[in-house]
């Protein structure tokens, strides 16, 4: 068995994260202060959607989703680190 990196995964990973960014960009600007039930399955179907087997489960999910709820804003860092405001 032959492993080869993929040239090209830096800028396909860099790809998914800015699609994620743009989920949690948009989910803290239109959900916020909404029920935390409501912003759970709005970032659910948004962050499935991305692809490439993108998905986001408990807890991280209520995490978001209540941060959110209270109002926070909520984004992806460059790493991929998921941040929220305090």
């Amino acid at each position: 068995m032959d492993f080869r990196m993929n040239p090209d995964f830096p800028r396909q990973m860099q790809e998914q994260i800015n699609k994620l960014k743009a989920v949690l960009d948009g989910i803290s600007t239109e959900y916020s202060g909404e029920d935390v039930e409501v912003v759970k399955d709005a970032l659910r179907t948004r962050w499935n959607a991305v692809g490439n087997g993108a998905k986001t489960t408990d807890p991280d999910l209520t995490n978001i989703a209540t941060r959110v709820s209270l109002g926070k804003r909520v984004w992806i860092e460059d790493n991929g680190t998921i941040m929220s405001d305090d």
